[in-house]
C-alpha cells in the first residue's frame, strides 16, 4: 500500500430510493440495510479505512437524515472523516458527483474514489483497487467484473485497446453488440480533471446523467485508463439480514 501520497478521499453514492427492495426501503435507505449484523455502509467504510482512505463524502437524498446520523456516529468512533452532501433530486451519478464539485470543490482537487454503496464488498476490495492504481501510470482506474452474456444488455461492457487500456464504457449495449465480456463496477479511481467533464454530461435514455459518459469523453480527449478485474461484488437483491 502506498503511503502519504496515496489516494485518501472517496465519494460514496448513497442517494437512491432502493425501489427494488421495497418494502424494506420504505423506512430505511438502502445503504443502511443490515447484512450479517451491520449496515452495508459499514463494509464500504471498513474497506476504505483498511486502504488508508480517511476522508469520505456520502451523497444522500432519500431518507438523508438517517444517513446524516449514521455519518456522525461513524466519524465519532473511527479515524475517518465522514460528511454528507445532499443531492437535491435523483438525476444520476454524474449529477451526484456534481453536487460534491459545487459544494466541496477542494475535496476533488486530488485523485479520489467514486463508488456505489449497494455492494457487499470484502475488506480488501478498495485496497486491491488502489494497489492496482498505484502500479500503473494511467490517471484513472476502473474496478471490472466478468459478465455473463445474458447480463450485458442490462449492465455495461468495456472496450479495450490491444494493450488492455480502456477506451470506452458501453452502457447497456444491445444484444450481440457488447465489445467485451468485461463490465465496469460502479467503482472508479478518478483524477481531479474529471470535474471539467461532469457538468456537460447529457441526459441518458434512462433520464439520468451518468458518470460513465463523463469518463468516456475524458478518454476521448486523451485520458488514459486501466482496469482491475475483481470478484464480482454481491449486490442487494433481496433482504439479507
Amino acid at each position: 500500500m502506498m503511503g502519504g501520497d496515496g489516494v485518501k478521499k472517496a465519494v460514496l453514492l448513497a442517494a437512491g430510493r432502493g425501489t427494488r427492495l421495497k418494502p424494506h426501503t420504505d423506512t430505511v435507505p438502502k445503504p443502511l440495510l443490515v447484512h450479517r449484523g451491520k449496515p452495508t455502509l459499514d463494509y464500504q467504510l471498513e474497506s476504505l479505512l483498511a486502504a488508508d482512505v480517511d476522508e469520505v463524502i456520502l451523497v444522500a437524498h432519500y431518507l438523508s437524515e438517517q444517513i446524516e446520523i449514521y455519518a456522525q456516529r461513524w466519524a465519532a468512533r473511527h479515524a475517518q472523516s465522514v460528511q454528507v452532501v445532499h443531492q437535491s433530486h435523483l438525476f444520476g451519478t454524474a449529477h451526484a458527483l456534481q453536487q460534491v464539485i459545487e459544494q466541496v470543490p477542494q475535496f476533488v482537487s486530488q485523485p479520489f474514489i467514486l463508488s456505489a454503496t449497494d455492494y457487499l464488498i470484502p475488506r480488501s476490495f478498495f485496497g486491491d483497487l488502489l494497489d492496482f492504481h498505484y502500479s500503473h501510470e494511467c490517471a484513472l482506474s476502473v474496478s471490472m467484473k466478468a459478465m455473463d452474456e445474458t447480463d450485458m444488455a442490462s449492465r455495461s461492457s468495456i472496450r479495450f485497446t490491444e494493450d488492455e487500456h480502456i477506451v470506452e464504457i458501453v452502457e447497456k449495449p444491445p444484444v450481440g453488440t457488447a465489445p467485451s465480456s468485461i463490465g465496469a463496477n460502479l467503482t472508479f479511481v478518478l483524477p481531479p480533471d474529471i470535474s471539467r467533464y461532469v457538468e456537460d454530461v447529457p441526459v441518458s435514455p434512462r433520464g439520468e446523467r451518468e458518470i460513465q459518459q463523463a469518463i468516456n469523453v475524458w478518454l476521448q480527449q486523451g485520458g488514459k485508463a486501466r482496469g482491475l478485474l475483481q470478484p464480482t461484488p454481491n449486490e442487494w437483491s433481496a433482504p439479507m439480514q
